[in-house]
Parts: structure tokens; C-alpha cells; sequence
């Protein structure tokens, strides 16, 4: 093997390492200092600033904005059914509707695909959130919320003011979502 390809490889290798190793920490940091200082410390561009209010159309066409769910928790999952990863996260995004609405979590999905299809998936895995779908206009939501790469899945938690608390590039899991509640969602009502 020449000397540039094994270069090539250990400088790929370091580049990963260093990356995850960043991701550790900030992650660590966050966990370290609780959910107050957690939610102080906003670390990028968008978090902590106003949502755009947003309005793409439902799967019956009829527009529909961000703001209709001000005064809940709106956890915003942009997604498409040709994305594998995007599918996979499904599951987890009905489950956290289902266990965090009483702490006011709202979960809206938003295609970047054809109605049609979507509504042949959505009803597959049994979604039980709102979906809004397009093309174009879902790109420009997406570029709105702070994905200027166009990359999917990508998730965003808003506050029940319309403030940007989290931003996701990339699949969440139930333990990212559990995360995110307890740091900024209120706790469970006592009965």
C-alpha cells in the first residue's frame, strides 16, 4: 500500500475519532451540569432563537403552520420514505407521542416527499402525530430550522414560546428523546 493511501486512512480514522470525541464531551458537559445549566448553555446558531413560523400543506392539502401548536412542546421530525433511517425512527417518534403528551410534547412530521406516499406509510406504522408534506417547500422549512445541508432525518424541539431549544442532524433514539424531556420538558404531573 503507498504511503498516501495509509495517510489518507489514518487521517479518516483521527478525523472520526476527533469528531466523536467532541460529540462525547459536549454530551458529558450537558449531562454533568443538569437540565438547568443545560438549557442556559445553548451551544448552536438557531438554538435559542425564535422558530420561524413555518406553514407547509397537510395530507389533505390544507396549510397548516408551526404556530397552531404554540404552547406545547413541538418536536419537528423532518423526514421521507425513502430514507431508511428516517423509517427507522418512526416507532420511536409515536412512542415519545404517546408517553410525553401529558408533559405537553407535540410531535409533527414533515415529508420531503410525495402526499401519496406518505400517506401509504404513515398509515403502515400507525403514526400518530400530525404530517405536513412536500418537496421544494419542505427544503426551504428545513434551510428555515438550520439544515442548510438538506440532510434527513433531521430534528428540531421548540418551546412552548416558539423559542429553538435543540436541533438534531441525523436518526434520534428513545434515549436522545428521553434526554431532551428531561432536560426541557416539565415533569409528570403528580396525581
Amino acid at each position: 500500500m503507498s504511503f498516501f493511501k495509509t495517510s489518507a486512512r489514518y487521517g479518516a480514522v483521527a478525523l472520526f475519532a476527533g469528531a466523536l470525541g467532541f460529540a462525547a464531551s459536549r454530551y458529558l458537559h450537558r449531562a454533568d451540569h443538569g437540565a438547568a445549566n443545560a438549557a442556559e448553555e445553548i451551544p448552536g446558531p438557531l438554538e435559542g432563537q425564535k422558530a420561524p413560523d413555518i406553514t407547509l400543506p397537510d395530507l389533505d392539502h390544507k396549510p397548516r403552520s408551526l404556530s397552531e401548536w404554540r404552547g406545547k412542546w413541538l418536536l419537528v421530525n423532518f423526514w421521507a420514505t425513502w430514507c431508511a433511517p428516517c423509517m427507522a425512527e418512526i416507532p420511536v417518534l409515536i412512542a415519545a407521542q404517546t408517553q410525553y403528551a401529558p408533559q405537553g410534547l407535540q410531535v409533527l412530521g414533515i415529508a420531503m416527499d410525495d402526499p401519496e406516499e406518505v400517506k401509504k406509510s404513515i398509515i403502515e406504522k400507525g403514526v400518530n402525530y400530525p404530517t405536513l408534506a412536500s418537496d421544494e417547500a419542505v427544503q426551504t422549512a428545513m434551510e428555515q430550522l438550520g439544515n442548510t445541508l438538506g440532510a434527513i432525518p433531521y430534528s428540531v424541539l421548540i418551546s412552548p414560546d416558539g423559542v429553538i431549544k435543540t436541533v438534531e442532524m441525523g436518526g434520534i433514539d428513545a434515549a436522545k428523546v428521553k434526554m431532551w424531556v428531561r432536560l426541557f420538558l416539565p415533569p409528570p404531573a403528580q396525581k
